[in-house]
């Protein structure tokens, strides 16, 4: 959808003119110096057009909502986070410095084979992460010859796993709901890292307060990354209205799932009807990542931030 800006001027000699773009009337602009596309309508007042536009504007007002008190700092912070995202992609690969949630999987598996592309990996993360954070997520999984002594010691070492995984989410299930699921490795367990051949069929067993996860194996993980895990900065997340779903149709869904996009963009689209900052401390959420950090013991992490290493 173009987004656009409607300035209508009743000129006072029975005349109007109406100025639709996206330049913000701003003398740059209107000087011809940049490529934003703008109509200019010029004709009487009484113009049917712009009785049209007049209609537009009214409508636009009474849909609009005002911020919330202390809310426009939030969609501030959210707006560029949707920017940042877009310039990653344009770059096609990961910026500096950013606010990107990755799931860190430090795995173990001295034995050939190793995870091949579009192969299917199963582990399990706290289920009061939430299903929409966790396909927001990218999955990076690197694979050592043993497990490393403890999490941050995989962290600091990640130049000599055996190999490295970029994953994307496939499948997730909550409330022990997979109870058997497609897959062909999995993760023993978050204190136990582990990557072993799934059975078939593959019927886990999820602990409980923990949602399934399965990832497909899209390639190995572009550059090198200091995954970040201080949540003292903060951030804002989406509240999103589950009852207004945008999605899209068949044709769509599988001309953008055939890209293998990271993060996956033939889901559904939610409407945002609020933003969040941090919760208290004593919220599961909270407790949820401390339980998917460095300091807990557990090799399956949840990364908030992230900064990419300079290669060499």
């Amino acid at each position: 959808m173009l987004h656009s800006k409607i300035y209508l001027m009743e000129m006072g000699d029975g005349t109007t003119c109406a100025f639709i773009g996206s330049h913000n009337i701003t003398g740059f602009a209107l000087l011809g110096l940049n490529g934003e596309a703008a109509v200019l309508l010029e004709g009487p007042s009484s113009d049917p057009q712009f009785d049209a536009i007049r209609k537009h504007i009214d409508e636009s007002r009474l849909q609009a909502t005002p911020y919330a008190p202390g809310m426009k700092e939030a969609y501030a912070w959210w707006t560029t986070q949707a920017f940042e995202g877009l310039r990653d992609k344009s770059n096609d690969a990961p910026r500096d410095g950013e606010a990107k949630k990755t799931i860190v999987v430090l795995a173990a598996r001295a034995d050939n084979p190793l995870p091949k592309k579009d192969d299917i990996i199963y582990f399990e993360i706290p289920a009061a992460l939430g299903k929409i954070t966790s396909l927001q997520a990218e999955v990076h999984i690197y694979i050592f010859p043993t497990k490393p002594a403890t999490p941050y010691s995989g962290l600091d070492s990640l130049d000599n796993a055996r190999a490295s995984l970029w994953c994307k989410a496939m499948g997730l299930e909550l409330e022990q709901g997979g109870s058997e699921l497609k897959a062909d490795w999995f993760i023993m367990s978050k204190s136990d890292p582990r990557l072993v051949h799934a059975p078939s069929p593959f019927r886990p067993s999820p602990a409980p307060g923990m949602q399934q996860v399965r990832v497909k194996v899209s390639n190995e993980v572009y550059g090198k990354f200091e995954y970040l895990f201080d949540t003292s900065k903060k951030n804002w997340e989406p509240e999103f209205d589950h009852q207004a779903k945008i999605q899209l149709s068949e044709q769509e869904r599988s001309l953008l799932g055939s890209l293998n996009l990271i993060p996956p963009e033939d889901r559904e689209w939610f409407l945002v009807k609020a933003l969040r900052g941090d919760q208290p401390e004593n919220t599961a959420y909270v407790k949820a990542l401390a339980d998917s950090s460095p300091e807990s013991g557990s090799y399956v992490l949840i990364s908030l931030r992230r900064r990419k290493k300079e290669e060499g």
